[in-house]
């Protein structure tokens, strides 16, 4: 593949972003919204300004953080060793977004997962670098950046992405602190527009600066055309939701459409938002005038005014004959103006959520009314779920595909897996290949009716024929993760307490986490005690059974005992003592004890 030129990148870019315009301006539109940019009711009005965009898109945005995340590898009827090596690949991708997460918060950025949720809910896309890279010592660390969608640009072809450039303005100092080097062009040229082109293909990875003029371009190579060894574009561009690219029959080309693909979550609202802070900017108007109202000042000539102002506690008013000062009297909405707010507050809730999701709740929910709610969420937040679950599994495929290709170091990772238990690992690259392809899943915390579910999982599981098993209960009905590890746990806490050995053994090592030495050897001499019993009462049963004569006894004996030795018993037949079992405790007696003649209490007297 021949490589590009700088100018040839340049044209690219600047071809792309003339198709992708109308995306972008929507990308900043829905930013203003979100930032809360003050409405502008008129000079001299009232102005409102609505919280609703910011505190909705934050919604969203914990969710979208918040959700459970599992990566899991399906295992068929494998081989153990593949199967060994599928679990590997597990961790290896739980470890690397870990491992990702911190080299983010060490650059005083904020996590890889909270960043694609910010972008996924104001942008409506979700885009970065994923690469593994080499120290100058030879060790790997993982580069997954997140790309603000809005300065992304790319190229498709028969196979997927062709090329992606990541383009944002720097100064000349941040370009000198970045890259050491010193820009010397025309101060003619704006220094906040140095536009910085970060490029990737299949093949290579170059860096250009750029002044970002078309008139009078001036262009710098920052760094050179460097095999990045991916293999492929080692970028992940995902857009949201369900909306492909068209052209449809009244529009003559993509980009009057390109603006739909990729939407963010005021797709349905963002026009309603400037309606409702117009006729609260009304209403705050007018509640503003009713603290000062205004007056008519009569006169005969028509040229009073008043030195004072009349709203001021202890203020006097001079007035001669046939002068009077009147309130004007208080001015108001439209009596339809409740409606229309009522019919865009609507509008807004079955746009975006309920207001009851922020606990606005005036009276207890029922459970279907709870299930009627998670299902109205659900509609809006699963589609960001299932996009940063898309994005998720382009990052595992490239990093997973770049670390088995065997031109990296093994690499130490940790983390929590999906069983959570934490995990400290090495990993070679050769126990990466031909290992499955990962899924990716995200379970956002939604409301729901946890006593509605228990209930109907206790009737499922009742009657001598239970409805379902106990797997398909807790799966399809308690909704659990992973039904198969809550079963190993159940089936932990049974084994626990079955033997009273188990139960003692559970003891003693919580109390020596605890640090309760005191505990621990009572519970050691207990548990001692209970082991010797049982074993001594197992020799004895042992010794009991060993001591019949063998079949066929010598001649002249007899039948069934030794020679000159009495009878034996049937082992069946013997009582518990001559078993080995120890007597059983006796009872105790039943009241105090006092001496002999003493008159049991509540005695009527000697019949």
């Amino acid at each position: 593949m021949a490589r590009r030129k700088p100018e040839d990148i340049i044209a690219l870019v600047d071809a792309h972003y003339d198709a992708t315009e109308p995306l972008r301006d929507r990308m900043q539109e829905d930013h203003d919204l979100y930032r809360l940019e003050p409405y502008d009711a008129g000079e001299g009005y009232q102005s409102y300004t609505s919280n609703d965009p910011k505190t909705y898109a934050e919604k969203i945005i914990g969710w979208v953080s918040g959700a459970e995340m599992t990566v899991r590898i399906p295992h068929d009827s494998a081989e153990p060793d593949l199967r060994n090596r599928n679990d590997m690949k597990e961790r290896f991708l739980i470890g690397i977004a870990k491992a990702a997460d911190e080299r983010l918060m060490r650059m005083m950025l904020p996590a890889l997962r909270d960043q694609m949720g910010w972008y996924a809910a104001l942008r409506g896309w979700v885009s970065g670098r994923a690469l593994l890279a080499k120290r100058d010592d030879g060790t790997t660390y993982v580069d997954i950046t997140p790309w603000d969608p809005m300065h992304t640009y790319w190229g498709v072809g028969p196979d997927g992405l062709e090329w992606a450039c990541y383009k944002v303005p720097k100064t000349k100092d941040q370009i000198l602190a970045q890259y050491n080097i010193k820009v010397d062009w025309d101060s003619a040229y704006k220094e906040d527009a140095i536009e910085v082109y970060d490029f990737y293909d299949k093949e290579v990875n170059t860096i250009l600066i750029h002044n970002g003029s078309r008139a009078n371009p001036l262009l710098k190579v920052v760094k050179k055309q460097t095999t990045h060894g991916a293999g492929h574009v080692p970028v992940f561009i995902c857009p949201m939701g369900a909306n492909p690219y068209i052209v449809a029959l009244s529009q003559s080309n993509l980009r009057d459409t390109i603006a739909d693909v990729g939407e963010s979550v005021f797709n349905s609202t963002r026009d309603l938002y400037g309606k409702h802070n117009f006729i609260m900017s009304t209403l705050l108007e007018l509640a503003a005038r009713s603290r000062r109202q205004g007056l008519i000042v009569r006169s005969r000539d028509g040229t009073k005014t008043l030195d004072e102002d009349p709203y001021l506690e202890g203020s006097e008013i001079s007035l001669a004959q046939n002068e009077n000062v009147e309130p004007l009297g208080l001015q108001e909405a439209a009596k339809e103006t409740g409606a229309l707010l009522n019919l865009i507050s609507g509008e807004k809730q079955r746009g975006t959520i309920p207001h009851s999701v922020y606990g606005e709740l005036p009276f207890q929910l029922s459970g279907f009314a709870i299930n009627t709610l998670r299902q109205g969420v659900e509609t809006v937040i699963n589609k960001y779920l299932r996009g940063v679950e898309r994005a998720y599994q382009m990052i595992f495929n490239l990093i997973a595909d770049q670390y088995s290709s065997g031109s990296f170091k093994s690499m130490e990772v940790s983390g929590m897996d999906r069983n959570r238990i934490y995990f400290t690992e090495e990993i070679n690259p050769d126990d990466m290949k031909n290992t499955g392809s990962p899924i990716v899943n995200l379970v956002g915390q939604l409301p729901q009716d946890d006593m509605t579910r228990y209930s109907m999982a206790q009737i499922a599981r009742e009657g001598p024929t239970p409805l379902l098993s106990d797997r398909a209960i807790r799966d399809r009905i308690l909704a659990i993760q992973d039904a198969d590890q809550m079963d190993d746990s159940i089936k932990e806490q049974m084994a626990e307490r079955m033997l009273p050995e188990a139960a003692l053994w559970t003891l003693l090592r919580a109390s020596e986490r605890q640090g309760r030495d005191d505990l621990v050897r009572f519970y050691v001499n207990e548990l001692t005690s209970l082991i010797m019993q049982k074993r001594q009462a197992a020799e004895m049963r042992n010794a009991g059974a060993a001591g019949g004569p063998p079949p066929g006894g010598p001649p002249g004996g007899v039948p069934g005992g030794p020679p000159g030795g009495p009878p034996t018993m049937n082992p069946a037949a013997m009582p518990p003592a001559m078993q080995g079992v120890p007597p059983p405790m006796p009872t105790p007696q039943a009241g105090p004890l006092v001496p002999p003649g003493t008159p049991r209490p509540g005695a009527q007297g000697v019949i």
